[in-house]
């Protein structure tokens, strides 16, 4: 069915769910509708009717799982796929959900055992083959993640997961070429989803950037980022006002005023920023040092202090707080048993730095920075496990880039130096020793080599980086914009945004 078609049936499929509210299938049939049109939220909602009525819909937990996921929702999404997991035991489909429940949790060696376990009792399981291919391309084994993503494409030529997963693995040369055929023909398959067609705009754009053909490859990301906007609502004015009231709120005298509220404990190292800043690079180096375990992008802060980010509202009492602090640091030791300091990269916490302060006081925080096109002209070009609202336009990526630094000002000005850290990207990889150095420096612990190699840190990546994260410090990523300049739109309007210490930094590369 075309789009076009579940536009005129939702009303339909709505009012049949009115009239039998006890019906599962009713709310399965909207929520997949719904999917269909981008109305994810709204999909979320029908998905969950449906679930409640009929506990045993195993694709319908799957596909909820993944939208939780797209909006950060960690811990539900879990739930989702370990329901979608009991609700289809002894199956290939099953062992798999199994799986990624646990990649959430972080066990990936018991998940990678499932995914292994799924492929080896249906050797004709194209899912199968390609959810091994995306597990080991977050361990840095991409040549045995290609394989499999190559026999996914045999079992099944009209999938697109493995498409995305390849080029994620690797970096694409003149001899690929053929690849790019292959894959431009799957955008002609019929039935694709948004997802789908979303996820092969953007694996081609990777690959023309790959190639250099910067034009082609630039098409792809407005065609990839046209898809993706179909679900966002990004407000700008809710967004500027719950800054304001943070930088109205979050004063010195609120944190004297509330000393002594937060545990003292030094596990927590935040690392944040804009997303495609050098957050990933960052965690890679300091978790390298063997007294740092690597928390990777923990949603624990986010769906935790919901409505607390002014350190206020009904819920928020001395005992709420240090209980929350209480619980994140469980998570913490959870991660890194015997470490002496647990990173949390999860980008977006740069919102929460004035609860952070008032619930962990003694929690370094790290600040990513980097040239504001290059950062945001990354976000454009990329496809990631979870979307923010600003993602898929270039004039929100603007307003919600200035509205970052406005935010950072403000906590530049407020938080201790000695809790508070910046790091330019350019910087970092024009002067890699230094930089790390005082990287290490800042969380406290003794220097160790083995942070020189950041490429030879054998955690799981599971974000965009994958690829990047296992290769050496590299500079090539600095003004990446001009390879841009003539298709980059609104976002030539934050040239005149980067400072004096970012210009510096380019010089050095």
């Amino acid at each position: 069915m075309e789009d076009l078609q579940f536009a005129e049936a939702a009303p339909s499929l709505s009012r049949a769910a009115e009239l039998k509210p006890d019906l599962a299938t009713a709310w399965q049939d909207l929520g997949y509708a719904l999917d269909r049109l981008g109305l994810e939220l709204e999909a979320i909602a029908a998905y969950q009717r449906a679930v409640a009525l009929a506990p045993k819909l195993a694709d319908v937990h799957r596909r909820l799982g993944e939208l939780h996921l797209r909006y950060g929702r960690t811990e539900p999404a879990i739930a989702c796929f370990n329901a979608a997991a009991a609700a289809a035991p002894d199956t290939t489909m099953g062992r798999i959900h199994r799986a990624d429940a646990l990649i959430l949790e972080g066990d990936l060696r018991a998940a990678e055992l499932w995914l292994r376990k799924a492929v080896a009792l249906d050797r004709t399981s194209h899912e199968a083959h390609a959810a091994l291919g995306g597990l080991l391309t977050s361990r840095g084994r991409f040549d045995e993640a290609i394989e499999l993503y190559e026999v996914a494409l045999q079992l099944n030529p009209a999938s697109v997961g493995p498409w995305v997963g390849i080029a994620r693995a690797r970096r694409f040369t003149v001899a690929d070429r053929p690849l790019l055929g292959r894959m431009q023909a799957a955008l002609g398959h019929r039935g694709l989803s948004d997802d789908e067609r979303m996820g092969l705009h953007f694996a081609l754009g990777k690959a023309h950037n790959d190639l250099g053909d910067y034009a082609e490859a630039m098409q792809h990301f407005d065609a990839g980022n046209s898809v993706r906007g179909r679900s966002l609502r990004f407000d700008r004015a809710g967004f500027a006002a719950a800054l304001d009231r943070q930088i109205a709120r979050f004063t010195p005298e609120l944190f004297e005023q509330l000393a002594g509220l937060g545990s003292t404990d030094e596990t927590p190292l935040l690392i944040v920023g804009m997303p495609r800043s050098g957050t990933t690079l960052v965690e890679q180096m300091v978790s390298c040092h063997p007294a740092v375990a690597a928390g990777g992008e923990l949603g624990f802060l986010g769906s935790h202090s919901s409505g607390w980010e002014c350190a206020e509202g009904p819920g928020f009492t001395p005992d709420a707080a240090r209980s929350l602090a209480a619980a994140y640091l469980a998570l913490l030791r959870k991660i890194g048993p015997s470490a002496a300091r647990v990173t949390d990269k999860m980008p977006a916490n740069y919102l929460r730095l004035g609860l952070i302060r008032v619930l962990l006081p003694s929690a370094r925080i790290i600040h990513c920075r980097r040239h504001p096109v290059d950062t945001c002209l990354s976000i454009y070009s990329n496809l990631f496990a979870s979307t923010m609202d600003f993602m898929g336009s270039k004039a929100d990526l603007v307003f919600c880039h200035r509205q970052y630094v406005r935010m950072m000002d403000h906590w530049r000005a407020i938080l201790p130096p000695d809790r508070f850290l910046e790091v330019e990207y350019e910087r970092l990889v024009a002067n890699r020793e230094a930089e790390i150095r005082r990287l290490i420096a800042f969380t406290g612990l003794d220097w160790d080599d083995a942070c020189l190699q950041p490429e030879r840190n054998d955690r799981a990546v599971v974000t965009a980086s994958t690829w990047q994260a296992r290769q050496p410090v590299y500079g090539s990523s600095v003004e990446r914009w001009r390879r841009y300049e003539p298709w980059l739109g609104e976002l030539r309007e934050l040239l005149t945004d980067a400072t004096p210490r970012e210009t510096a930094g380019q010089s050095l590369a």
